[in-house]
């Protein structure tokens, strides 16, 4: 077993003892070269690193019509989106283009260290922790990680030798790994299209259709003050961020101060509302809509999100599988032929069309979908805990090899 000593740094803990540690700044220059309004636009992913824009249909920030300000990087450039460095949010460029203003470019300066090397070191797990400790600002979404404060964090750096063992080791490793994530993604997304079609096959036809407005309450949310939000005190708001697939999702909570509701009753959620996200309505998991329970509560209703109050003649579960089966997204795509859809209206959902047979015939369809779906939304969970153990292991694998930890 190799000798270890401590590294000095917490994030690193013990390394090897023929290694040295150094600031990235020995190592990087910063690059802020503009002016090429005509390169081809990057994106940054935490997952697959520097891709051209267009390459992927998921990426959803707008592209500015005046690129010139947008930053140059050329193919061995390291980038890192500032603003989500603590998610592991950087990567080597293989790519030629342009990123954001809002991105940090870096060329190497030493022959000392390996690109792929730093690549799989700057991403891992501990140093994520760092940049998250580095970043500042006052909201998650808007924070910052200096270019001081990155290029004097100090890194490991074994002999040129040891790099390229580590940096190839871990392509290998990493790919087999990837190729087994692939898989399990592939089989949870056929398990969504299943899902899909069992919901699709149950709605009933030949029933009358009634638009939605005419069976239940709807409500847009209002438009609270921003300058007011508050974090961990007051009210909470249900905004858009906060609604998933069949889940409210509470982890970006705003607050307001409950003295500033008054005369806002109107928008004060209750158990069982439906709640539906009118911002990118549709996700790749499906519809952003969810049931309020009480553990929702109290919270109120936020502009660009819509309130669907069903009423006792209707079941409310089988409204939201009429929705979940693509009834609202075939109605909005008639109106927007050849058109994305990023945002609808709560007057689209209003005038939405869904079949209305009996009130027992809605249960029946209910309770068996629960039945089938539950089946899908359990096999999905398996695989998905499959995924994410995949990706913890690849994690582990990359800090105990990039420290010294796992020798190779």
């Amino acid at each position: 077993m190799r000798e270890m000593k401590d590294s000095g740094c917490n994030y690193l803990g013990m390394i090897p003892s023929s290694w040295s540690t150094s600031r990235l700044k020995g190592y990087f220059k910063v690059s802020r070269t503009t002016g090429r309004p005509d390169a081809t636009v990057l994106s940054l992913y935490r997952d697959y690193g520097i891709v051209p824009k267009d390459s992927r249909s998921d990426n959803h920030n707008v592209t500015s019509l005046d690129t010139s300000k947008y930053k140059f990087v050329e193919v061995g450039d390291f980038v890192v989106n500032k603003m989500k460095g603590w998610q592991g949010s950087m990567a080597l460029s293989a790519y030629e283009g342009i990123v954001s203003p809002a991105y940090h470019v870096f060329k190497f300066t030493s022959p000392l260290l390996l690109p792929k090397y730093a690549h799989y070191l700057l991403r891992c797990r501990s140093y994520a922790d760092e940049w998250h400790k580095l970043s500042t600002g006052l909201r998650v979404g808007q924070w910052d990680l200096h270019v001081e404060d990155f290029l004097n964090t100090r890194i490991p750096i074994p002999s040129l030798d040891e790099q390229r063992r580590i940096a190839d080791c871990l392509d290998e490793e990493c790919a087999e790994i990837g190729r087994a994530v692939f898989a399990a993604e592939r089989s949870v997304e056929e398990y969504k299209a299943y899902r899909l079609s069992v919901i699709s096959t149950k709605m009933p036809t030949g029933c009358i259709t009634i638009p939605i407005k005419y069976l239940c309450d709807l409500l847009p949310g209002y438009a609270f003050e921003s300058g007011k939000f508050v974090q961990g005190n007051g009210v909470r708001l249900l905004r858009g961020i906060n609604v998933g697939v069949g889940e409210t999702r509470w982890a970006d909570a705003a607050h307001y101060p409950e003295e500033d509701l008054d005369g806002l009753e109107a928008y004060a959620l209750e158990p069982g509302d439906l709640v539906i996200g009118l911002d990118r309505p549709w996700i790749k998991d499906g519809l952003r809509a969810s049931f309020i329970t009480e553990s929702d509560l109290p919270c109120y209703l936020v502009q660009r999100v819509v309130r669907v109050r069903v009423p006792d003649n209707l079941e409310p579960r089988y409204l939201k599988y009429g929705l979940d089966s693509g009834i609202l997204e075939r109605y909005v795509a008639s109106g927007t032929t050849g058109i994305s859809v990023p945002h609808i209206s709560h007057l689209q959902i209003a005038n939405c069309k869904v079949p209305l047979p009996s009130l027992d015939e809605q249960r029946r369809i209910a309770d068996y979908l629960d039945e089938k779906c539950g089946e899908v939304d359990a096999a999905i969970v398996t695989k998905q805990a499959i995924i994410a153990d995949l990706k913890a292991y690849k994690q582990s694998l990359i800090y105990e090899t990039v420290t010294g930890k796992r020798e190779v």
